[in-house]
């Protein structure tokens, strides 16, 4: 980078260097004459503008004087003309010397009714070097016939002052090459030190090393940066930190039923008696609680990446929750939990129903898992608009209001400690999140500590065919 900035810094440098050569010293002579060409053309048409005014013999003096040039007014009569005003202010001029003789006179007289505007240059012989521009316009005067107007313009030789400019020059060039260069590595030690302070930081975040402080200095997009960056490695930190506390807690689910499995297995095998249906049962609850807990992190894969893609169809939103209730019977009967679903109408959305079974479920074990004592869970539909929401509600101690936003972080555990829930498998909130984000539903939470939980969704209610 740094070489770059210098070699930018220097074609720059070098491209003003060829600009201001061609400007003061190539070009300067011609610059300078179309310069005086155009001057004495707008001096000479404001003086015919005044032609027959009473302001014209004002007129006359003010362009002299205002554009150093000289100027004769000839009244035309016939054939012939006569000098009638004229305005001297140079030392050395050509309509007011001996060189306008009849003969040049006569010449810028045709060159006037030939053109609108005539200009032309004479080479002057009482100084080496020295011209004068001619600019002639013809006018109306006060009823007396037409006016010759004739203004002079000095043109000097600027030789001498190419060579001074170009000496200026040469000093100018070998002083802003050497800026340039401190210049160049000025700006670019500025603006690559952040960037390489960063680099290093990178290197070791890449290492995992999430103790990294990106400092952006004082350039607005390099500081935007390094704060980007310091929020990304804070981020990666608590992804980490959570991804190993979910592997922590899949690992000690996938071993409790492992473990009862094989001991309820070795004791059937080894000792007479006890293949009864009970340790059969309890051998199946955790067979069924493994698949369970595979399943779950294979639809949280599938979703998260994209491959599971919403099927949706027209269902009983309604007829949903209370087929997903009736699967949590068995807890009812053998538990004493208590399931009140509150609905007032049939209400059908278009979903993939698949999906919203499984963000029923997991809402569902959920509440269950962190109701209070008195075991009591309950699912509200009610209309919001257009939409249908379905609130599951739970009376157990609540979730903090700081971690509100991070129950849905696919790697959030929402208590202190691992708790082993009576359903499901600690992945349910990541797939309700992810599930109701295909469908591009509204969902959220509310709760406060010591008074439970509510999770709720929305989903858009589809009309039947017939309902107005």
């Amino acid at each position: 980078m740094r070489i770059k900035m210098f070699g930018y810094l220097t074609i720059f440098t070098v491209i003003v260097l060829v600009v201001i050569w061609l400007l003061q010293v190539v070009f300067l002579d011609d610059i300078y004459r179309a310069t005086k060409k155009h001057e004495i053309k707008i001096a000479t048409g404001r003086v015919a503008a005044a032609a027959g005014k009473d302001t014209f013999e004002k007129a006359v003096y003010d362009m002299a004087s205002r554009y150093n040039t000289c100027v004769s007014v000839y009244q035309i009569s016939g054939s012939t003309g006569s000098l009638l005003l004229e305005a001297h202010t140079q030392t050395y001029c050509m309509i007011h010397s001996s060189l306008m003789t009849d003969a040049t006179l006569n010449a810028i007289y045709a060159g006037a009714l030939n053109r609108n505007l005539y200009t032309s240059v004479y080479q002057m012989d009482t100084k080496e070097g020295l011209e004068s521009m001619i600019c002639a316009k013809l006018a109306e005067g006060n009823g007396t016939g037409k006016l010759l107007i004739i203004l002079n313009a000095e043109i000097q030789p600027v030789t001498a002052t190419v060579s001074t400019l170009r000496y200026q020059l040469i000093m100018i060039t070998g002083i802003l090459l050497v800026v340039s260069a401190v210049m160049a590595y000025v700006i670019s030690s500025k603006v690559t030190r952040p960037v390489a302070a960063m680099n290093r930081e990178a290197k070791k975040l890449a290492r995992g090393d999430y103790d990294v402080n990106f400092q952006g200095g004082e350039f607005r997009e390099t500081a935007e940066l390094g704060r980007t960056l310091n929020y990304a490695a804070q981020e990666l930190s608590k992804l980490d930190a959570l991804q190993k506390e979910l592997i922590a807690n899949i690992s000690h689910d996938l071993r409790t039923p492992l473990t009862m499995i094989s001991g309820y297995s070795e004791v059937m095998r080894d000792i007479p008696g006890e293949v009864t249906p009970e340790n059969m049962q309890i051998i199946i609850d955790e067979t069924r609680r493994l698949s369970s807990l595979v399943n779950d992190m294979l639809d949280l894969s599938r979703i998260t990446s994209g491959s599971r893609q919403p099927n949706k169809t027209l269902f009983s939103l309604t007829q949903c929750v209370r087929d997903t209730l009736e699967r949590f019977s068995h807890l009812r009967e053998r538990d004493g939990y208590c399931f009140v679903f509150e609905a007032q109408e049939e209400i059908c959305v278009k979903a993939d129903q698949v999906l919203i079974l499984q963000v029923l479920y997991n809402l569902i074990c959920n509440a269950v898992n962190y109701t209070g004592a008195d075991k009591r869970v309950i699912v509200r539909q009610t209309r919001e608009g257009e939409n249908c929401r379905i609130s599951v509600t739970d009376t157990g101690e609540g979730i903090a209001e700081e971690k509100l936003p991070l129950i849905w972080d696919r790697y959030y555990r929402g208590g202190d400690f691992h708790k082993r829930g009576v359903a499901g498998t600690g992945l349910g909130l990541s797939i309700v999140k992810n599930a109701l984000v295909l469908h591009n539903a509204p969902f959220g939470v509310s709760s406060r500590k010591g008074e439970g939980s509510t999770f709720w969704f929305e989903l858009q209610i589809a009309r039947i065919s017939g309902e107005e």
